[in-house]
């Protein structure tokens, strides 16, 4: 870990003489390169032991971004509230040096990415407002639903029908709160309720899970994408993303912020989709800002389709 140690001190050396988002940008992608060695060699744990006793780490804990993914006040990093301060950004509630942190966390390429799939996942509900009487939706993880920010700026028309499914009852209620032109049914449940239901009632046009894939085993995710699938109707459309195994902040979310992922490229991504869905078609993608891998499966309108 010397070479490590040499990478925080010319940080720390840098953000005192200079500080600026550049730097937080050049440390995360030198941290990416020592947290890849470190996860090659099995060393991950003396890594992230590496960054938080340095004094880099008290610094950047000051952020309250970093700050509320290392206390993980409810059980998990990139909670909600945690994500609100990249899609409902104000004035930096911390000062100095912890102000500079807080801009580059909230703005660097991983948050870019986090808007890109804002953006994306409006762009897709819209679709199907389009082309149905009345849409009707699977949010899976939902969250606070701030895709339904960028929704409100596509079109004015409410024709659509939500179901959020989350584990945490807060996130379900805020976004009823915030979207009371939608309809949004809450389902305070886990994901596993998804995979046990062997007898499916309802189905959608769109299902869709912006990051709860992060944190499922293959075996795991596998499940849950013909869970998934299974609830869609004809012509219906699956979508699910994951941060990619080169995405810029890895090694500062495991080192500083105590947040892991399990990372996963396009090849991933279509095992997982050739073992949960076989007969099905789909395509694979990455955002514009290049940290995230998205993979749609469609339901085909009838017949079985091969997989492409």
């Amino acid at each position: 870990m010397d070479h490590l140690n040499v990478i925080l001190s010319e940080a720390q050396a840098r953000l005192a003489a200079s500080p600026g988002s550049d730097t937080i940008d050049w440390l995360a992608r030198e941290l990416a390169a020592s947290f890849d060695a470190a996860s090659s060699a099995g060393e991950l744990a003396a890594f992230q032991a590496s960054c938080q006793a340095h004094p880099l780490s008290e610094v950047f804990l000051s952020d309250p971004y970093s700050r509320r993914a290392f206390d993980k006040p409810r059980g998990y990093a990139g909670d909600a509230v945690m994500l609100d301060f990249i899609y409902r950004p104000t004035a930096s509630p911390s000062n100095g040096l912890a102000g500079v942190v807080h801009q580059a966390t909230t703005t660097l390429p991983n948050a870019k990415s986090i808007l890109w799939r804002r953006d994306y996942l409006a762009t897709i509900i819209y679709k199907y407002m389009r082309q149905r009487e009345m849409a009707e939706v699977l949010s899976v993880a939902s969250g606070h639903m701030r895709e339904l920010d960028a929704l409100r700026l596509l079109t004015s028309d409410n024709n659509v029908q939500f179901t959020a499914l989350d584990q945490d009852s807060s996130s379900i209620a805020e976004a009823k709160c915030t979207y009371p032109e939608y309809c949004i049914t809450g389902l305070p449940r886990t994901f596993a309720a998804l995979i046990r239901g062997k007898k499916v009632t309802k189905k959608y046009d769109l299902v869709y899970s912006a990051g709860l894939f992060d944190y499922l085993t293959d075996a795991t995710a596998t499940a849950l994408i013909g869970a998934l699938f299974s609830r869609l109707k004809p012509g219906g459309l699956l979508s699910i993303g994951n941060f990619t195994r080169d995405s810029h902040g890895r090694g500062f979310m495991a080192g500083f912020m105590d947040w892991c992922l399990i990372y996963r490229n396009e090849d991933d991504l279509r095992s997982l989709a050739q073992k949960a869905c076989p007969t099905a078609s789909y395509r694979i993608f990455r955002d514009q800002p290049g940290n995230v891998v998205y993979l749609e499966i469609f339901a085909e309108q009838g017949g079985a389709a091969s997989s492409t």
